[in-house]
């Protein structure tokens, strides 16, 4: 035993001499990667901190080169509505799926941070746009240099020999999320136009082992025009020019035939915003490109946004840590073929309620006496059923066949069922039905200040504007929000029953609401469309309700709801309201 362990302990001690040498006397990169190498060397068969095994087929590299290009806030919906001729091409001859997940909260800092670094939050510790290496609440479980999880960039940094590693980014904050030490090329240009050209030449100039490219004017066009608009899949049409420049670049660079190429997004989006819990919000497309990759192949396994890492390292042979949680993508590349009991879900497209939603405003509205429903099959099969107490459709529900009639307030949810079975998720919609002859219940006032970036205190303050609506919302007065804009809504809510009540804001920027005084919900900051709740018990009466909201730039948005036991989750409707 003594014989076998003392080596072993000699060279464990070599090792951190030698690590520890370089790390104090060392300051040029590549000389540091020789002693990186030799330490490695001396230290085989040692137990490894690495979770692959050496020696196995599918550990050898696939191709020489990677280019991971990111387009930040592009939905699977973008590329199924523009037109998009690269972005076809690249999924007929390559691997893809449209329905590929980021991690939550749907924010940039969070999700880009989980795609080059095979973890999530949980791991990384970057859980909102507000981390920082020195402002942050959750630490990582581990860390390539101070305060940072070991990135994709560190171990190429790390484990190719004279490795040429590339980043340019679009968004500032992307810069924030890698280790500096492992990138030779490190650019923010000021335009995407600029990002595709300065790629482009970096990669025709260097062929570099590993290049990340950062696009940021999708998320632009959607915050701006909002997911869904012309103006947004305009922006994606120009991503896909900017695409066809960087292939462009990795064709006249010779490196074509020992290049993959991985197309991913940080999050979709939902209106003028994102940071929920929707599919719009959460659903990103993920194409695979170039040597051994499959051809025209649809993938049918789920894929998150912390594979998109565990894949670069598959490709370029790489040895990932224990703390990654991320999967390669193999079933993308030839000769991988692995099956399991749960495929992806496919679904059927939700049915489409009419009025259907539009951007954050929620399918249904207000309407006078009473309104015509129409539900829409979007799909070229299936059945739609629908309730119209809130519930969940199942196959016993009302099967639509035609429009009809509601004249009360309604919660409709409709899906499509395919052989007996639900097929889709649940599109839902809100009626209120009010008299003609109603007064709007609803005061409020109308603040213009400066920096918002919290519900402000409004004690003391004196209002620009003043005025009335039907419902707490933004939608009905929407002319006057701007930027750094607090809004302070004032009613009654009359309860018919002693119960425990739960009310929720969904809002862009923050907001809060008061019942008789008592804070309720708090859903404050600055954060795109977002939900939040709390509960409270009321007795048979009329209550003051208050709700103020701000939007500091950008998108806006708020409209506010309800629920109890016997009260399906919807809108606060103005018959209930004083």
């Amino acid at each position: 035993m003594r014989k076998i362990t003392m080596p072993l302990y000699s060279v464990w001690v070599v090792t951190i001499s030698i690590q520890n040498f370089g790390g104090m006397w060392i300051k040029n990169k590549r000389v540091k990667k020789t002693f990186k190498l030799l330490a490695i060397v001396l230290t085989m068969g040692i137990l490894s901190p690495w979770s692959c095994t050496n020696g196995t087929a599918e550990q050898l590299p696939k191709a020489k080169h990677v280019v991971v290009i990111g387009f930040d806030g592009l939905s699977p919906d973008g590329l199924e509505h523009g037109a998009t001729p690269n972005f076809d091409r690249i999924m007929e001859e390559g691997s893809y799926s449209l329905h590929a997940r980021s991690v939550l909260p749907t924010s940039s800092s969070t999700n880009w941070a989980s795609m080059i670094m095979g973890a999530g939050p949980e791991q990384h510790g970057i859980t909102s746009n507000a981390w920082e290496k020195d402002n942050f609440v959750l630490p990582a479980v581990v860390q390539s240099e101070d305060f940072l999880f070991p990135t994709i960039f560190h171990l190429v940094d790390n484990q190719i020999e004279n490795a040429e590693v590339g980043a340019i980014y679009h968004w500032t904050g992307f810069g924030r999320l890698f280790e500096k030490d492992a990138v030779d090329y490190d650019i923010n240009p000021k335009t995407e136009e600029e990002t595709a050209e300065l790629a482009g030449d970096y990669i025709k100039s260097q062929k570099p082992n590993f290049t990340f490219i950062h696009f940021d004017h999708v998320d632009h066009a959607g915050h701006e025009f909002g997911h869904g608009s012309p103006e947004y899949y305009t922006s994606v049409e120009k991503s896909d020019e900017l695409l066809g420049v960087v292939m462009k670049a990795i064709k006249d660079a010779g490196i074509e035939d020992e290049t993959v190429v991985i197309i991913s997004a940080d999050h979709g989006g939902l209106g003028k915003g994102h940071g929920g819990e929707s599919l719009q919000e959460i659903e990103i497309p993920f194409l695979v490109w170039g040597k051994s990759v499959k051809k025209n192949h649809k993938l049918k396994y789920p894929i998150y946004q912390y594979d998109n890492a565990a894949t670069v390292a598959f490709v370029l042979g790489l040895k990932t840590p224990r703390a990654w949680i991320g999967k390669s993508v193999k079933n993308a590349f030839e000769g991988f073929d692995e099956v399991d009991n749960y495929p992806l879900t496919m679904r059927l497209e939700e049915p489409v309620i009419l009025p259907a939603a539009v951007l954050s405003k929620k399918a249904g509205g207000l309407f006078d006496d009473g309104k015509e429903v129409t539900i829409q099959n979007p799909n070229s099969e299936g059945e739609v059923y629908y309730t119209l107490d809130g519930k969940m459709p199942n196959k016993d529900s009302n099967l639509y066949t035609a429009p009809f009639k509601v004249t009360g307030n309604t919660v409709v949810k409709s899906a499509m069922f395919k052989n007996g079975r639900i097929s889709s998720t649940v599109s839902e919609a809100f009626f209120r039905i009010k008299e003609k002859s109603l007064m709007a219940p609803v005061s409020y006032e109308v603040f213009y200040l400066d920096g918002l970036t919290s519900v402000p205190s409004l004690r003391n303050k004196i209002p620009d504007h003043r005025g009335t609506s039907f419902e707490i919302t933004s939608d009905e007065i929407k002319e006057e929000v701007k930027s750094n804009t607090a809004i302070r809504f004032k009613t009654q809510i009359v309860i018919h029953k002693d119960d425990k009540y739960t009310f929720y804001t969904r809002s862009d920027d923050g907001s809060k609401l008061w019942i008789n005084g008592e804070e309720v919900v708090d859903n404050d900051g600055d954060h795109g469309v977002k939900e939040n709740d709390g509960s409270i018990t009321l007795k048979q009466g009329v209550y003051p309700l208050e709700v103020i909201w701000f939007n500091g730039g950008g998108g806006s948005w708020l409209d506010v709801f309800y629920q109890s036991p016997d009260i399906p989750k919807q809108i606060i409707p103005t018959s209930t309201l004083k």
